[in-house]
């Protein structure tokens, strides 16, 4: 573990993203249980996990900076 604040930071981005991973799975779930069943419902999902990968995306650039 991180001794200093920089480090603390730099450890709690990498949380982030790892915990990233673990929403792409749920999403990728959420959608194989609906399997087609209501569209509106799928295009959500879809766009709340594409948003969730540019969230990741940005949380890798502050990472990358710290």
């Amino acid at each position: 573990m991180a001794g200093n604040t920089r480090g603390k930071i730099k450890e709690h981005f990498e949380g982030i993203h790892r915990n990233h991973d673990w929403i792409e799975y749920h999403c990728d779930k959420c959608v194989a249980l609906i399997d087609g069943r209501n569209k509106k419902l799928t295009d959500a999902i879809r766009a709340y996990h594409r948003e969730i990968k540019v969230l990741d995306k940005l949380t890798l650039a502050l990472y990358a900076t710290i």
